[in-house]
């Protein structure tokens, strides 16, 4: 009923950004096909463009990494790239930009005809030659009495504990690891969910990399509850399938495997599933007083309501195709899954609140 009467409130907007219904005559027996499956690849690297290593963060010692996102097109170059994170600001982004311009893809085919690739992911690591991707030991110090600290929640030692840790210039792979790791847990104890799931996000992009197992695997696993709680649980169900893999150990009757099964209950349930949202990323090639919110789609149908400042325009990219169409606040839109995962993006004044809804999926 929830759905029924949002529908009639919207005017419906239907993205046909997937390939429609294929009909196929076979002569012996004259059957038209109603659905053929398609054959489908994605994008293979041919030609890598290492990044050239900042002279600025080499002189200063610093270490650290850059995850970008990209579109390969159908003649295999890259485009729409953009910064999706990095560990420190305007150090390593322009370097880790201009090595993907240069890189060459084969690209994703579906029943042998080139396509576009949407949410093509790249993570650049930077670090210095000889580098023994440990931590120092006056980090480490710090970093002992932050987490007893932490564990004492005696908080003011902790924030001042951590922004020292924050102060220093030169830091390691493995450093700029445990300060994420740090500031989630930090963040948790104050109640700022947005904040420990951002920094828990962060430290898992090279925790495979330069954590232990058992803080790796104790990362997922607060991945998948802060995802959860934050409504994200197409990333959530991610991080439990990573988990899956990693810990091999896992107990049958481990508390996971009941916060997963009611993960996919609230994901297949008829209740909406709300995100609230705030225009807070810079957008590089936009005006100056122009960013954008992305999240990943947990389902097909949504609209955006209860919006305090100006949208502009909203972005949908699927694994095959994409779309960019202009924010109208009386619309409900309906994404036709390609494969894949689909990303929207909200562009508009930074600072502009809003909900994005999405509704049960049609069956």
């Amino acid at each position: 009923m929830y759905q029924k009467g949002i529908m009639k409130l919207f005017t419906l907007f239907l993205l046909c950004i997937c390939a429609c219904a294929v009909y196929a005559d076979v002569d012996e027996d004259k059957q038209n096909v109603a659905q053929v499956l398609r054959e489908t690849t994605s994008v293979v690297l041919l030609e890598e463009n290492t990044p050239t290593y900042p002279l600025k963060a080499l002189r200063r010692g610093i270490e650290g990494w850059v995850v970008l996102r990209f579109v390969v097109k159908e003649d295999g170059t890259t485009d729409d790239i953009e910064v999706f994170e990095s560990s420190i600001d305007d150090y390593f982004d322009e370097a880790a930009i201009r090595a993907a311009r240069g890189r060459i893809y084969q690209p994703a085919t579906i029943n042998g005809k080139p396509v576009m690739q949407g949410n093509v992911f790249l993570r650049s690591i930077f670090q210095i030659k000889n580098s023994d991707g440990g931590v120092s030991r006056s980090f480490l110090n710090t970093y002992r009495d932050a987490s007893k600290a932490l564990d004492d929640d005696d908080l003011d030692l902790a924030k001042s504990l951590i922004d020292k840790l924050d102060a220093k210039e030169k830091r390691l792979l493995a450093e700029v690891c445990y300060l994420d790791m740090l500031k989630a847990m930090y963040f948790s104890k104050t109640g700022d969910n947005k904040a420990a799931l951002r920094h828990v996000e962060r430290a898992l992009v090279i925790a495979d990399d330069v954590a232990s197992n058992p803080i790796y695997i104790k990362l997922l696993r607060q991945a998948i509850v802060d995802n959860g709680r934050a409504n994200n649980y197409q990333a959530s169900l991610k991080h439990y399938e990573i988990l899956l893999e990693t810990d091999k150990k896992l107990a049958p009757d481990d508390p996971v495997h009941d916060y997963i099964k009611r993960v996919k209950q609230a994901l297949n349930s008829d209740a909406p599933i709300l995100s609230m949202g705030e225009v807070s990323h810079s957008c590089k090639t936009c005006k100056d007083t122009v960013g954008f919110w992305r999240h990943v789609l947990n389902r097909n149908h949504f609209y955006v309501d209860q919006v305090v400042g100006q949208l502009s325009k909203i972005t949908i990219v699927c694994q095959n195709s994409s779309v960019t169409v202009g924010f109208s606040p009386e619309t409900a839109w309906t994404v036709n899954k390609d494969g894949g995962d689909c990303s929207v993006k909200v562009f508009g004044e930074k600072g502009t609140t809003f909900r994005l809804v999405e509704l049960a999926n049609e069956s």
